[in-house]
Protein backbone atom coordinates (compact mmCIF):
# COMPACT_ATOMS: atom_id res chain seq x y z
CA UNK A 1 0.00 0.00 0.00
CA UNK A 2 2.90 2.39 0.74
CA UNK A 3 4.29 1.80 -2.73
CA UNK A 4 0.99 2.80 -4.34
CA UNK A 5 0.71 5.94 -2.19
CA UNK A 6 4.23 6.94 -3.30
CA UNK A 7 3.85 5.91 -6.95
CA UNK A 8 0.76 7.99 -7.72
CA UNK A 9 2.29 11.36 -6.73
CA UNK A 10 5.58 10.44 -8.41
CA UNK A 11 3.84 9.56 -11.69
CA UNK A 12 1.74 12.73 -11.47
CA UNK A 13 4.90 14.83 -11.04
CA UNK A 14 6.64 13.14 -13.95
CA UNK A 15 3.65 13.88 -16.19
CA UNK A 16 2.81 17.37 -14.85
CA UNK A 17 6.26 18.97 -15.03
CA UNK A 18 6.79 18.50 -18.81
CA UNK A 19 3.18 19.53 -19.50
CA UNK A 20 3.59 22.73 -17.47
CA UNK A 21 6.93 23.53 -19.10
CA UNK A 22 5.48 22.95 -22.57
CA UNK A 23 2.48 25.16 -21.79
CA UNK A 24 4.71 28.00 -20.61
CA UNK A 25 7.01 27.66 -23.61
CA UNK A 26 4.05 27.48 -25.98
CA UNK A 27 2.72 30.98 -25.28
CA UNK A 28 4.64 32.36 -28.25
CA UNK A 29 3.20 29.69 -30.53
CA UNK A 30 -0.31 30.32 -29.23
CA UNK A 31 0.13 34.07 -29.79
CA UNK A 32 1.01 33.49 -33.46
CA UNK A 33 -1.87 31.05 -33.97
CA UNK A 34 -4.31 33.45 -32.31
CA UNK A 35 -3.09 36.43 -34.36
CA UNK A 36 -3.50 34.51 -37.63
CA UNK A 37 -6.95 33.28 -36.58
CA UNK A 38 -8.08 36.81 -35.74
CA UNK A 39 -6.56 38.54 -38.78
CA UNK A 40 -7.79 36.04 -41.38
CA UNK A 41 -10.98 34.88 -39.60
CA UNK A 42 -9.80 31.31 -39.94
CA UNK A 43 -9.52 28.45 -37.47
CA UNK A 44 -6.29 26.48 -37.04
CA UNK A 45 -6.35 22.71 -37.30
CA UNK A 46 -4.29 21.29 -34.45
CA UNK A 47 -2.51 18.05 -35.16
CA UNK A 48 -3.94 15.31 -32.93
CA UNK A 49 -1.63 13.39 -30.58
CA UNK A 50 1.10 16.02 -30.96
CA UNK A 51 2.30 15.24 -27.44
CA UNK A 52 2.99 11.66 -28.53
CA UNK A 53 4.70 12.84 -31.72
CA UNK A 54 6.84 15.25 -29.69
CA UNK A 55 7.80 12.47 -27.28
CA UNK A 56 8.73 10.19 -30.20
CA UNK A 57 10.88 12.96 -31.72
CA UNK A 58 12.58 13.46 -28.36
CA UNK A 59 13.23 9.72 -28.03
CA UNK A 60 14.40 9.27 -31.65
CA UNK A 61 16.84 12.17 -31.37
CA UNK A 62 17.91 11.23 -27.83
CA UNK A 63 16.67 14.55 -26.46
CA UNK A 64 17.78 16.61 -29.45
CA UNK A 65 14.25 17.80 -30.31
CA UNK A 66 11.45 18.53 -27.88
CA UNK A 67 8.31 20.58 -27.42
CA UNK A 68 6.95 20.20 -30.96
CA UNK A 69 3.69 21.96 -31.75
CA UNK A 70 1.97 22.16 -35.12
CA UNK A 71 -1.00 24.14 -36.43
CA UNK A 72 -2.35 24.15 -39.98
CA UNK A 73 -4.51 26.75 -41.68
CA UNK A 74 -6.17 25.40 -44.80
CA UNK A 75 -7.60 27.83 -47.33
CA UNK A 76 -7.06 31.16 -45.61
CA UNK A 77 -10.14 33.12 -46.73
CA UNK A 78 -8.25 36.34 -47.36
CA UNK A 79 -5.24 35.68 -49.57
CA UNK A 80 -2.38 36.64 -47.30
CA UNK A 81 0.18 39.16 -48.44
CA UNK A 82 3.58 37.67 -47.62
CA UNK A 83 4.88 40.94 -46.13
CA UNK A 84 1.80 41.32 -43.97
CA UNK A 85 2.03 37.69 -42.84
CA UNK A 86 5.71 38.09 -41.94
CA UNK A 87 4.91 41.20 -39.89
CA UNK A 88 2.04 39.43 -38.15
CA UNK A 89 4.26 36.50 -37.13
CA UNK A 90 7.16 38.79 -36.11
CA UNK A 91 4.93 41.03 -33.97
CA UNK A 92 3.19 38.05 -32.35
CA UNK A 93 6.49 36.47 -31.31
CA UNK A 94 8.02 39.59 -29.79
CA UNK A 95 11.52 41.03 -29.64
CA UNK A 96 13.23 37.95 -28.18
CA UNK A 97 12.77 36.12 -31.48
CA UNK A 98 15.02 36.79 -34.47
CA UNK A 99 14.31 36.13 -38.13
CA UNK A 100 16.80 33.47 -39.23
CA UNK A 101 15.53 32.52 -42.72
CA UNK A 102 13.07 34.24 -45.05
CA UNK A 103 12.35 32.71 -48.45
CA UNK A 104 9.83 34.42 -50.73
CA UNK A 105 8.72 33.25 -54.14
CA UNK A 106 7.31 35.33 -56.98
CA UNK A 107 3.99 33.51 -56.60
CA UNK A 108 3.61 34.87 -53.03
CA UNK A 109 4.73 31.75 -51.17
CA UNK A 110 6.68 32.43 -48.00
CA UNK A 111 8.83 30.35 -45.66
CA UNK A 112 10.09 31.86 -42.42
CA UNK A 113 12.22 30.49 -39.62
CA UNK A 114 12.43 32.50 -36.41
CA UNK A 115 14.84 31.48 -33.63
CA UNK A 116 15.24 32.28 -29.95
CA UNK A 117 18.19 31.03 -27.90
CA UNK A 118 17.06 29.45 -24.64
CA UNK A 119 19.97 28.35 -22.48
CA UNK A 120 21.69 25.45 -24.19
CA UNK A 121 18.78 25.07 -26.63
CA UNK A 122 17.42 26.90 -29.64
CA UNK A 123 13.70 27.49 -30.01
CA UNK A 124 12.49 27.60 -33.59
CA UNK A 125 9.22 28.66 -35.16
CA UNK A 126 8.70 27.76 -38.81
CA UNK A 127 5.93 29.42 -40.81
CA UNK A 128 5.35 28.03 -44.29
CA UNK A 129 2.73 29.75 -46.47
CA UNK A 130 2.00 28.16 -49.84
CA UNK A 131 -1.05 28.46 -52.10
CA UNK A 132 -3.32 29.88 -49.39
CA UNK A 133 -2.31 27.33 -46.76
CA UNK A 134 -0.20 28.12 -43.71
CA UNK A 135 1.67 25.59 -41.57
CA UNK A 136 3.18 26.65 -38.25
CA UNK A 137 5.69 24.44 -36.44
CA UNK A 138 7.39 25.23 -33.15
CA UNK A 139 10.11 23.13 -31.59
CA UNK A 140 13.15 23.31 -29.40
CA UNK A 141 16.46 21.78 -30.41
CA UNK A 142 19.48 20.96 -28.28
CA UNK A 143 22.22 23.47 -29.17
CA UNK A 144 25.06 20.94 -29.13
CA UNK A 145 23.18 18.57 -31.40
CA UNK A 146 22.21 21.39 -33.74
CA UNK A 147 25.84 22.46 -33.99
CA UNK A 148 26.90 18.86 -34.62
CA UNK A 149 24.32 18.50 -37.39
CA UNK A 150 25.29 21.86 -38.96
CA UNK A 151 28.92 20.78 -39.05
CA UNK A 152 28.12 17.49 -40.84
CA UNK A 153 24.45 17.27 -41.91
CA UNK A 154 24.86 14.44 -44.40
CA UNK A 155 27.05 12.34 -42.13
CA UNK A 156 24.83 12.95 -39.11
CA UNK A 157 21.73 11.88 -41.02
CA UNK A 158 23.41 8.88 -42.61
CA UNK A 159 24.75 7.63 -39.27
CA UNK A 160 21.71 8.75 -37.23
CA UNK A 161 24.32 10.50 -35.12
CA UNK A 162 22.90 13.71 -33.69
CA UNK A 163 25.66 14.41 -31.21
CA UNK A 164 24.13 12.41 -28.37
CA UNK A 165 26.89 9.90 -27.87
CA UNK A 166 27.72 6.87 -29.92
CA UNK A 167 26.13 6.65 -33.37
CA UNK A 168 23.74 3.83 -34.19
Amino acid sequence: MKLVSFAVPAIAAVVAVPVAMNAAAGRDFNAVVSAVEQRYASHAERVPLMGLVSFCAWAATRGGVKGMRVAEFDHLPAAADSGELEGLVRNSLGQDWQLFVADRSRSGDLSLIFVQPEGASMRMLVADFEHGELDLVRLEVNGDRLQHWMHDPEGSARRHDYGGGTPD
